[in-house]
């Protein structure tokens, strides 16, 4: 398993606007330092993306996103900023970027119709329960219970990738007859292909790591690899913001 990854502030990571004053793009190279590792290069969390990973601009509205799931996209459709989120409940980096930046981020953009934020399922096959987390994760969207979930599998990501206990993870955020509900859709054998969706778009983006942020602004594309600070997720949405 894959410890937790030292994390430190991004900042330097993050272009300082042009003399045109508007930001330029994060690097698509931008990432924390990566967790300690045993696991080969090609298979961590982190690993370098390549300079030709910056994608094509893009439309930065809702409708410009393709398959948004409405039980896992959050604020406005018409906020400025949209921002899709691929992540993996097993990974280390995924949950210091939940931890250090989701509730402010609710607070001070999401909820003021600044944001559009979006989850996208990106499951990495080196993590034995990734998938079926996200499996757990999705069922849970589809009953209204996305965010319980996100928060309790985050929560306990280090119980539970010992343990192998999603099921039982999950569980004890719900009542019996949410749970029935949840169990019925992981075992309907419907997910998989809403997951897979997911991941192609994430192809789309050039994503070879967990979590990749992309924000789309103006009809722009800016994607940043690794967990960030809120201090850097901030002061990028802010130059975002002030764009005329």
């Amino acid at each position: 398993m894959h410890p937790g990854p030292t994390a430190r502030s991004s900042t330097d990571r993050v272009s300082q606007p042009s003399s045109s004053g508007e930001p330029n793009p994060i690097s698509s190279n931008a990432r924390p330092v990566a967790a300690v590792s045993t696991a080969p290069a090609a298979a961590r969390e982190t690993p370098a993306a390549p300079e030709s990973a910056a994608p094509a601009p893009v439309p930065q509205d809702a409708a410009g996103i393709p398959d948004v799931d409405p039980h896992k996209a959050f604020g406005s459709k018409s906020a400025p900023v949209a921002i899709e989120v691929f992540s993996d409940f097993q990974c280390p980096a995924c949950k210091t970027l939940f931890v250090a930046t989701n509730r402010q981020l609710f607070e001070n953009y999401v909820s003021t119709g600044k944001v559009y934020l979006i989850h996208r399922d990106f499951p990495l096959p080196i993590h034995a329960y990734s998938t079926v987390a996200t499996r757990y994760g999705r069922a849970a969207a589809q009953i209204g219970k996305f965010e319980t979930i996100e928060q309790v599998l985050f929560q306990n990501q280090e119980k539970w990738e010992q343990t192998g206990d999603v099921d039982g993870t999950v569980a004890g955020a719900l009542s019996a007859a949410e749970m029935a509900k949840v169990r019925a859709l992981v075992k309907g054998g419907t997910l998989d292909a809403a997951i897979d969706k997911d991941r192609k778009i994430g192809q789309m983006y050039n994503v070879s790591q967990t979590p990749t942020t992309v924000f789309h602004c103006k009809g722009q594309t800016y994607p940043y690899g690794g967990a960030m600070t809120y201090d850097t997720l901030k002061q990028f949405l802010d130059q975002l913001l002030s764009q005329k």
